[in-house]
């Protein structure tokens, strides 16, 4: 009877036993899910003037995400992300300027309303923006750091792989003087860096 009766006690503790894994393994949640929102994003451009390459800052204000995705990575939630820039957007705190560039270099383009393309991203910190501008798409090469929920991109485009050459000339023209270094030489460059910070949503 006390075999029998210690034994119903041992069957009992393994039963309880595998009930409780049972439940925590019920209670196990899903991974976090990321997903990116246009308001989070800060797109930043840079252009150069004079012979002395002076840097020229600006960001364009308004980015239109096209089709938002969940995923359990940062990469993973931005990679294929379809955008949207209007040019109507840029801005670089200078409103001569911002005149300028929208008018006498992107009004010279073709399709001028906005730039579009497709992020493409790896998970060794490189990847591309398929661009297209100017009636023209080309890849940039990027690189970007992720960290938690924070993703930062950077990269940097030749004007003239988009045929921009006569929009350059046209912004040349209209900015000889200001693009003039100690040198007395004006210059407008045809490269440009890229960046963008995004905050991805997290839940």
């Amino acid at each position: 009877m006390y075999i029998i009766k210690k034994l119903s006690i041992v069957v009992v503790t393994i039963l309880l036993s595998t009930a409780t894994i049972s439940c925590k393994k019920e209670i196990k949640k899903d991974p976090a899910q990321f997903s990116i929102e246009s308001k989070t994003i800060t797109v930043n451009w840079t252009g150069y003037k004079t012979t002395e390459k002076i840097a020229v800052k600006g960001v364009f204000k308004e980015i239109k995400i096209l089709n938002i995705k969940n995923d359990t990575t940062a990469v993973g939630a931005l990679n294929n992300t379809q955008f949207e820039i209007p040019i109507s957007s840029l801005f670089s705190d200078n409103a001569e300027r911002d005149t300028k560039l929208k008018k006498i270099f992107f009004g010279v383009m073709d399709a001028t309303l906005s730039l579009s393309g497709t992020l493409h991203l790896n998970n060794n910190g490189t990847g591309t923006i398929d661009l297209k501008m100017n009636g023209v798409q080309k890849k940039i090469p990027i690189t970007h750091v992720t960290s938690s929920q924070l993703v930062e991109l950077e990269g940097k485009l030749n004007l003239e792989d988009w045929n921009a050459q006569p929009s350059i000339a046209s912004l040349s023209k209209a900015c000889f003087e200001q693009h003039k270094g100690d040198d007395g030489i004006s210059k407008t460059w045809s490269e440009v860096g890229l960046s963008a910070v995004i905050y991805l949503k997290k839940k």
